[in-house]
């Protein structure tokens, strides 16, 4: 929650309205917790359901992804930043019984008016590209001028963070993940320079108010601050007993530091788990809840060198990988020069790159249930101008040739020397995704195939002659 100040409200109906907008330099969190959601707190409260739920029952939670750009495609979040605050809201939901998985793919959206909106343009963006029965979460340059909101409006109920407070360790995600699962700021009330008509007492036990001021929680401190602080806490504040304040900075609904966050209280969990059951129980479906471990990704090429023909990516596939994230960068570099998740083991690199100066490749397996890229692969090589003659790249047998090349109406594929053994050729696109696929039952030796290209817009394509036997990848260009 990067430099989380005053926060700006803004009350979701069934439509957006308007309110002064923030920098982001100014920061906050922009959700505004209705009544409905805290007469929610209440019902809660006075239920025994946290007497009957526990958290030894794992709830599988899907997670709808949503990437923003400009227009022009620039500017978006990063995979890498996105993979590792994925990791860390399961470590942190964890203690609640909540198991969040990722509904692919990640969708990309190019829109200005997204990137950097107002409350009317994000609800928009929620009402026309939110995924049923998932939680969406849309990552964006701006949202308002804040970190991040919730919206609970009908046609929208999501949430948007910006790409500037959701680094490695920022706790913004988790924090409006809370305000979706219907908890308030341990601060509600003061939200705005606001000052609330029954402000909550520090004292708890006889004539404590925690249960009807505040957050309604009587298992979270008295807290006033709706400013970034620091912990531990050093002001002078006093409630309007004359009893001395002392907010807890671990709880993530505050506005302490991120270093400073690490937990729910026991009622805001039951809270929680008293949301997803009553009220978004749509969410609840079938599905694992582990992290699967997936096996050592093997990297095909490069291993050493780049060449200038040969300006791919392959890898072999990793059981139980659904898809895989790839990152280029170049010396000690954070930023990458390409990054991107495919569903594939074969990728086009057309970062820009120096001849004869050194990069990394970082390929790591991706499952649902597992983004935290312990078993990822990295390789060290040199980006070169000369070209090489090998044209199978996994350094098995056989060689694949193309003609004509560009291709108009049909394509021919000439492959050679390849063991017997049954294949598939596929046609992937620069995004990885497979345009045209047919199946091969080789008896061995060497055979030619044509595939069909007339329907296929102009540009750069991957082919690939993949079997147990063999991996072979060849660039392919149509050309109408």
């Amino acid at each position: 929650m990067k430099n989380w100040l005053i926060a700006g409200l803004m009350f979701f109906g069934a439509v957006s309205g308007s309110a002064q907008s923030k920098n982001l330099a100014e920061g906050g969190c922009a959700t505004v917790t209705t009544p409905q959601e805290m007469q929610m707190i209440k019902d809660y409260l006075s239920s025994n359901f946290a007497a009957q739920k526990t958290t030894n029952v794992v709830d599988s939670v899907p997670l709808s992804i949503h990437i923003v750009s400009k227009t022009d495609g620039s500017g978006r979040y990063f995979l890498d930043h996105l993979l590792s605050v994925l990791c860390d809201l399961n470590t942190r939901y964890a203690p609640i019984g909540f198991y969040f998985y990722v509904r692919w793919p990640i969708h990309y959206i190019n829109n200005s008016s997204f990137y950097d909106h107002n409350y009317t343009a994000g609800y928009q963006m929620m009402n026309q590209n939110n995924v049923a029965n998932t939680a969406n979460i849309y990552f964006v340059n701006d949202p308002n001028g804040a970190c991040g909101y919730y919206s609970p409006a009908q046609g929208a109920d999501a949430i948007a963070i910006s790409k500037g407070c959701a680094g490695p360790n920022s706790t913004t995600v988790t924090h409006e993940l809370g305000h979706y699962f219907g908890l308030p700021h341990t601060f509600f009330g003061w939200e705005n320079g606001n000052i609330p008509s029954n402000p909550e007492k520090v004292t708890r036990g006889a004539g404590a108010n925690c249960s009807s001021a505040g957050d309604g929680f009587c298992d979270t401190d008295a807290d006033y601050l709706s400013a970034r602080w620091n912990c531990p806490y050093t002001g002078n504040k006093l409630d309007q007993m004359g009893v001395p304040y002392h907010p807890d900075s671990s709880l993530y609904m505050g506005y302490s530091d991120d270093a400073c966050m690490s937990r729910f209280s026991l009622q805001q969990k039951g809270a929680m788990q008293f949301k997803l059951t009553n009220s978004r129980g749509y969410l609840l479906q079938s599905h694992a809840t582990g992290a699967a471990v997936l096996d050592t990704l093997r990297m095909i090429y490069p291993t050493d060198t780049l060449f200038l023909n040969r300006r791919l990516a392959v890898w072999h596939k990793v059981p139980g990988a659904e898809y895989y994230f790839v990152s280029i960068t170049s010396g000690n570099s954070l930023t990458p020069r390409q990054d991107t998740i495919v569903a594939d083991t074969t990728l086009i690199i057309d970062a820009p790159m120096n001849y004869n100066v050194k990069y990394r490749i970082t390929v790591a397996p991706l499952s649902s249930v597992n983004v935290c890229r312990a078993t990822g692969t990295k390789i060290d090589f040199y980006n070169t101008g000369s070209t090489t003659s090998v044209n199978d790249l996994g350094a098995t047998a056989g060689a694949i040739e193309v003609f004509p090349n560009p291709a108009h109406q049909s394509a021919t594929i000439k492959v050679m020397q390849v063991p017997s053994g049954n294949y598939r050729i596929s046609v992937l696109n620069l995004s990885g995704q497979e345009v045209y696929t047919q199946t091969l039952q080789h008896a061995g030796g060497e055979t030619s195939m044509s595939i069909p290209t007339a329907q296929l817009a102009n540009g750069l394509y991957l082919l690939r002659f993949v079997g147990d036997a063999s991996n072979l990848t060849q660039k392919l260009i149509i050309q109408h």
